[in-house]
């Protein structure tokens, strides 16, 4: 910028001293920087400094906070990434520090640049202190503001957080709000390594936010049991909460919910919870908390439909696994009635339940989603008995049945339907029992039904189960390989188009 524009900026700085001149020599200096190029500006910018204009925040007057908000925004637009943090800091504390939600936000959009976008630019030694302020601002009142510090507090090196966790800490003296934004932080960088989780768990913040289950407040446990669902698939998370107790205190707390009035609004949350801690333990925890599992069964026979989803895919990611399927096996009645349950709802529900359903028992009967099993090699024995038992329970031909379910003119409950023939083609007994239903596998290839483009790709992959079933005839498998080679979006009026382009 030339020094005449150096010298215009600095008179407008002057006059930001005078309260009379003071909104148009803010609107002068938005003007003057507005269009002129970054690198031109910046110059100028910091050879004459911005202090005078932070200055301007001062007042109580709102439209002039706002206007000098205007202008700081322009003037920091015009630097590199991270090079107003870098310069400016302590007016960025200060800025963070502000009663005006505008400043604040302001100020930590500056960071979250580089945090965020950016992360390493700034050095965690000298500027510990900001990143201390921004994950206090966890507590904001401004829900932008506060979003922001969760986004940020949970992108940070890991040398900052000993520190930045430890000062984060006044967030648990404020709202529920404040508190469930600092919850959602220690889950986040718990979740990256068992060394952060151990820091947290180490701070009191894992254990507080166990005992907060116990809080009157019932959106307060949803929104705890929503991020302790987060926390429960990683290993060091589960250990924790089956070490410690935390799952006593939740199946007494299950117990007192059910004959709560508003109880169902909270067991949806710890179903989830359950379930994905028993996915991963489900021998030990089966079996030694029976309130869990009864939570779960008797939700099949709840008017509450959003209980019926939840309990629907909790049972479908229990038994996903092979040792899921062998210990849900090992309950007897309780379970066989509840998959008889999972068969009625395919047979007798509106759209959305029967589509959870559908894929509930596509999980139960699939062996591919148990990351334990090698791709190839033979099926446990046993689960191959189990599933041709369950798969029965569709009805009295339940191969004919799924096919029907197939040619549903709804593409969401056609697509659950091929994952179930998908799981069921896992299997021996799927693949002769596809061969045994008249037309099913003509259908299934016949490229003229009308699909959507995942459905193309459901059926595709169904076909490709039953690429070398000996369940099949040489003419139908060489029908199927074709199929298969042509691709999933094949059509014979591409292969016409094509021909007449060649000719």
């Amino acid at each position: 910028m030339s020094n005449q524009d150096s010298e215009q900026y600095r008179g407008f700085i002057e006059k930001l001293s005078q309260e009379e001149h003071r909104s148009k020599a803010l609107n002068d200096i938005k003007n003057l920087f507005q269009l002129k190029p970054a690198a031109e500006a910046a110059s100028t910018i910091r050879d004459v400094g911005i202090a005078r204009i932070v200055h301007c925040l001062n007042v109580t007057d709102k439209s002039q906070v706002d206007l000098t908000c205007e202008v700081l925004k322009i003037c920091f637009g015009k630097f590199q990434v991270g090079d107003v943090v870098k310069k400016y800091t302590g007016h960025i504390m200060y800025l963070l520090r502000h009663e005006k939600e505008c400043v604040r936000r302001l100020a930590i959009d500056e960071i979250s640049k580089c945090a965020i976008l950016n992360p390493g630019l700034l050095p965690v030694p000298e500027y510990i202190n900001v990143f201390i302020a921004v994950a206090q601002l966890v507590s904001d009142k401004d829900i932008t503001v506060a979003n922001k510090a969760v986004l940020i507090s949970s992108s940070l090196p890991f040398e900052a957080y000993p520190k930045v966790l430890e000062e984060m800490k006044i967030a648990l003296e404020y709202t529920v709000s404040s508190k469930c934004n600092a919850f959602e932080v220690v889950v986040n960088i718990s979740c990256k390594s068992f060394e952060l989780f151990k820091l947290c768990a180490d701070l009191g913040y894992i254990e507080y936010m166990v005992s907060q289950l116990q809080s009157n407040d019932l959106l307060y446990q949803v929104n705890i049991l929503e991020l302790l669902s987060c926390l429960a698939v990683k290993p060091q998370g589960i250990n924790y909460l089956v070490k410690n107790g935390a799952l006593e205190q939740m199946a007494q707390l299950i117990g007192e919910l059910q004959n709560s009035p508003l109880g169902n609004l909270v067991i949806p949350g710890y179903m989830k919870l359950f379930g994905c801690i028993v996915h991963h333990y489900p021998k030990e925890i089966l079996n030694k908390y029976p309130a869990l599992l009864d939570l779960l069964f008797d939700s099949f026979d709840s008017s509450d439909q959003t209980l019926l989803l939840v309990a629907l895919d909790t049972l479908g990611f229990i038994g996903a696994t092979i040792e899921g399927k062998l210990s849900l096996v090992s309950l007897g009645s309780k379970y066989t009635q509840a998959v008889e349950k999972v068969a009625q709802l395919i047979r007798n529900s509106a759209t959305e339940i029967k589509i959870r359903a559908l894929h509930c028992f596509a999980s139960l009967i699939a062996v591919d989603k148990d990351t334990n099993v090698p791709k190839s090699g033979p099926i446990d024995h046993r689960v191959t008995l189990m599933t041709r038992e369950w798969f029965r329970c569709l009805s009295e031909n339940p191969m004919k049945f799924l096919c029907d379910i197939c040619k549903n003119p709804f593409s969401d409950i056609r697509l659950a339907a091929f994952n179930l023939l998908n799981a069921a083609c896992q299997h021996q007994w799927g693949e002769e029992l596809v061969a045994r239903v008249g037309g099913f596998i003509e259908y299934l290839l016949d490229r003229s039904v009308d699909y959507t483009k995942a459905a193309k790709e459901a059926k595709y992959e169904v076909i490709k189960k039953l690429a070398h079933s000996m369940a099949f005839d040489e003419d139908t498998l060489g029908r199927i390989q074709t199929y298969i080679q042509e691709g999933p979006f094949f059509s014979e009026s591409t292969m016409d188009v094509a021909m007449e382009e060649g000719d």
